[in-house]
């Protein structure tokens, strides 16, 4: 049987194949004894190309709600299997996250991997669950990485909270002209075409005309131009000039990156109180966050690799925040270096909902003034047009 997985080689690049296996236990083996990190991994179907993905992905806070009330009843005394029966009471996403897991559990298989065969946020959540497995302490690890996906899908919410009124005012303005240009003013154009001041009607009627004449063409190349940036978006080499983009605007570069290194550095901190080594949790925590991070862990890694202390490492990455690498140096000074990245990975998160925060209290008062300025410039052109109209009928 044929399988497809993703995974991250120990160069912390993400993975992509196929592989043959009697089961899906041969599969993971396969790939986890090659040295690399199963991320998903499910069987491949023949012909499915055309089919519409029916199966709806685990969100970040349906991952959260399972793993905070999993660890509350394991440390409550529950067993797993218990626990998860729990769980399957009622309806929702987590129930049914639930039942697929013991499912998994009564034909001998891990938490984790249902996790992972879950899809969607449960595959991060799984890495957690693997730690705990390992000895780390399931419950412990549970509450560890719902806390982490709770504070991840809060930041997503407050960014879109903070996008909202300023996208609305946007899409008010938009409106607005749109219909003084495609409406409004090819009106007013033939009454206005001899009056002082008609000239900004008559080009947003030439606008205007000119649109309706050609909006399905306009249609048309708008949906392919979106198709087509669409499609780019997906591929890598796009992906990371974007990410590449995102980290090197004014004020959105310093909140994407502080939300991406906080990120990283919980991941990291979890993973080195579990016992995996440095390198390994280096290059799962760099690509669980994003590709400008896994290029920036995966340096470290290098260094370490070539004999130099994590602090050492840390501190040459001259794109970390000063916070990281200061921390860096202090926790291996400590010995307590996965403290230290859990506490700048909450210093980090702090800043960015900081930033983001200011950003949205100062956004909407810079839209409202610019977009209304606009408009009350647009409305006062054909006031005043119609005054002068007016003027010479009397």
């Amino acid at each position: 049987m044929r399988f497809r997985y993703s995974s991250i080689d120990a160069s912390g690049k993400r993975v992509r194949g196929q592989v043959e296996a009697l089961t899906e236990e041969d599969a993971r083996a396969y790939i986890v004894n090659s040295g690399e990190l199963l991320v998903d991994l499910a069987p491949q179907h023949h012909r499915t190309w055309f089919k519409l993905e029916t199966q709806s992905e685990i969100s970040l806070e349906t991952a959260a709600r399972f793993a905070l009330e999993l660890s509350g009843l394991i440390e409550a005394g529950a067993p797993l299997r218990k626990a998860l029966d729990i769980q399957t009471d009622g309806q929702g996403k987590v129930s049914a996250l639930a039942k697929g897991a013991i499912k998994q559990i009564d034909i001998g298989g891990s938490l984790s991997s249902a996790l992972r065969q879950s899809g969607g946020a449960a595959v991060l959540l799984s890495e957690f669950v693997a730690a705990g497995e390992a000895g780390a302490g399931l419950d412990r690890m549970l509450g560890t990485g719902g806390r982490f996906l709770h504070a991840r899908a809060e930041a997503f919410a407050r960014i879109r909270s903070a996008l909202a009124y300023p996208m609305f005012i946007c899409l008010l303005a938009f409106a607005a002209l749109t219909v003084m240009t495609l409406y409004v003013a090819p009106s007013l154009a033939p009454l206005v075409e001899d009056v002082d001041g008609g000239g900004a009607i008559q080009v947003l009627s030439d606008i205007g005309q000119w649109v309706q004449a050609n909006s399905a063409a306009i249609l048309f190349v708008t949906a392919i131009s979106v198709g087509i940036l669409f499609l780019l978006a997906k591929t890598d080499r796009v992906s990371k000039q974007l990410v590449k983009l995102s980290w090197a605007m004014p004020v959105i570069g310093s909140i994407r990156k502080d939300l991406d290194i906080s990120q990283a550095c919980e991941v990291l901190s979890t993973l080195l109180e579990s016992g995996r080594s440095m390198e390994s949790a280096l290059s799962f925590a760099g690509a669980a966050s994003s590709q400008h991070v896994a290029r920036l862990f995966g340096e470290i890694a290098e260094h370490i690799r070539d004999g130099e202390v994590a602090s050492v490492a840390f501190s040459a990455a001259s794109d970390l925040p000063n916070d990281v690498r200061r921390l860096a140096v202090l926790g291996e000074s400590t010995s307590a270096f996965p403290h230290a990245m859990k506490q700048a990975g909450e210093i980090c998160h702090a800043r960015a909902m900081r930033k983001l925060d200011r950003l949205a209290a100062l956004a909407g008062p810079v839209l409202v003034i610019g977009m209304g300025g606009m408009i009350a410039a647009l409305m006062l052109t054909v006031l005043g047009s119609l005054g002068s109209l007016g003027g010479e009928a009397l």
